[in-house]
């Protein structure tokens, strides 16, 4: 499938086939374009956390506004981001030349440590990065996806076990859609959201 269609098909699905699956190795071949993203530093702040166990989705489902899709879909994954990823730096730099090494690690130190709200932001804004990969990449195998921030994030931490450097960004349903969606909901006109210069330029015309 060509990218641009796969991003003018994408839409958010919140009715699946209960009875269909996805395979542990079709979700590696997905996860390993996911795992591929952006991230600061490539400190890859990102884990997922797919989740299968029925009672366990249940549970979940009753801490996420009993959202159909977290018990119908083929895999409910828990994307979270891990808040002390810089941490990580030695062992995601150890194969680079050592002259790189000297130089990186100390900034990275230096830019995270103590910064409680900068390595929130950077957990989140990593772990979103990958949501939308993995997004485009099932919807290019003929999946469908919805993330979810309606739940309990406490609730659902205690659930999968989390640890306290972890925080759970969003919750993501995986599978095949049961029916086709509403049309696409109104978006904003590009001269509107991309501006020339500064927030108060002209908007783009193209």
């Amino acid at each position: 499938m060509e990218f641009s269609e796969v991003v003018q098909q994408r839409q958010s699905i919140k009715s699946y086939q209960p009875d269909k699956t996805i395979n542990d190795a079709e979700l590696k071949e997905l996860m390993q374009e996911v795992v591929l993203s952006p991230s600061s530093f490539n400190l890859q702040h990102w884990t997922f956390i797919a989740v299968r166990n029925p009672e366990l989705r249940k549970k979940i489902q009753a801490s996420a506004w009993n959202q159909e899709q977290v018990g119908d879909c083929s895999v409910l994954l828990v994307i979270c981001g891990k808040l002390n990823a810089h941490e990580d730096a030695h062992k995601i730099y150890q194969d680079t030349d050592q002259e790189i090494q000297d130089k990186v690690l100390p900034l990275i130190n230096s830019f995270y440590d103590s910064k409680n709200s900068l390595q929130r932001d950077e957990a989140i804004r990593s772990a979103s990065l990958a949501a939308m990969t993995l997004m485009l990449g099932a919807q290019n195998r003929g999946w469908a996806t919805v993330p979810m921030i309606g739940f309990d994030p406490e609730a659902v931490s205690e659930l999968v076990k989390l640890k306290p450097n972890y925080i759970p960004v969003m919750l993501m349903a995986l599978g095949y859609k049961k029916e086709d969606p509403r049309p696409r909901s109104y978006r904003r006109p590009i001269e509107e959201v991309v501006r020339l210069d500064t927030l108060d330029g002209p908007g783009l015309l193209g």
